[in-house]
């Protein structure tokens, strides 16, 4: 059993990073929510349409979880003209960890 300094001592780690870390591996543990951020990571110039093809889903589907990966700040839309192109949000501060992640596990250059 700890003592009450122990424990304190360990809820001096806890914090609210900890919620914002775990919702990020809640969005991305998703597979098609992470593999579209990983397409985008090896090719961050596809519009929407063209990703939804390549995971072989609806153009709806794919907006749908394109909008939750945004609202967890891990991409951003940029707009051009009629097309939206989603890119990896690399002010997130947690996105090189994740980057970092992808590429020992998979071994891909990162670009």
């Amino acid at each position: 059993m700890l003592s009450e300094k122990e424990i304190q001592k360990n809820l001096k780690i806890l914090s609210d990073t900890d919620k914002r870390m775990a919702a990020m591996f809640k969005v991305l543990s998703d597979v098609t929510r992470y593999r579209i951020f990983r397409i985008l990571v090896e090719q961050p110039k596809l519009s929407v349409s063209t990703i939804a093809q390549i995971l072989n889903i609806s153009l709806p589907l794919a907006s749908q979880h394109l909008k939750i990966l945004v609202h967890a700040n891990l991409i951003q839309k940029i707009r051009d003209g009629k097309k939206v192109f989603p890119t990896i949000e690399q002010s997130n501060p947690f996105v090189p960890a994740i980057l970092k992640t992808i590429k020992l596990a998979y071994k891909i250059r990162i670009k």
